[in-house]
């Protein structure tokens, strides 16, 4: 059986999600959003807010307490446009 093929509209790009060293959070991390794929992304990469930050593999414990950039969240809102 063949796998079933993700196509992409122009209006759909892949991000992720990760909790990064920021400096601004009460925590010290904040979850910032990424173009691409974490499998695909190196040991830095600038988010949506435009902030290069080191790639590290977070614990679990890390995505529970580590709150989420609004301006990377805003931004990923405004590329996906307005649900009709």
């Amino acid at each position: 059986m063949a796998t079933p093929h993700l196509s992409t509209t122009p209006n759909q790009q892949r991000y992720f999600w990760l909790p990064v060293p920021d400096e601004s959070s009460d925590y010290g991390l904040a979850r910032h959003a990424f173009a691409g794929t974490r499998l695909d992304a190196g040991a830095a990469g600038e988010s949506f807010c435009g902030i290069t930050f080191a790639l590290a593999r977070p614990s679990e414990m890390d995505w529970i307490h580590a709150k989420t950039c609004q301006d990377c969240n805003t931004l990923l809102k405004q590329t996906k446009g307005s649900p009709t």
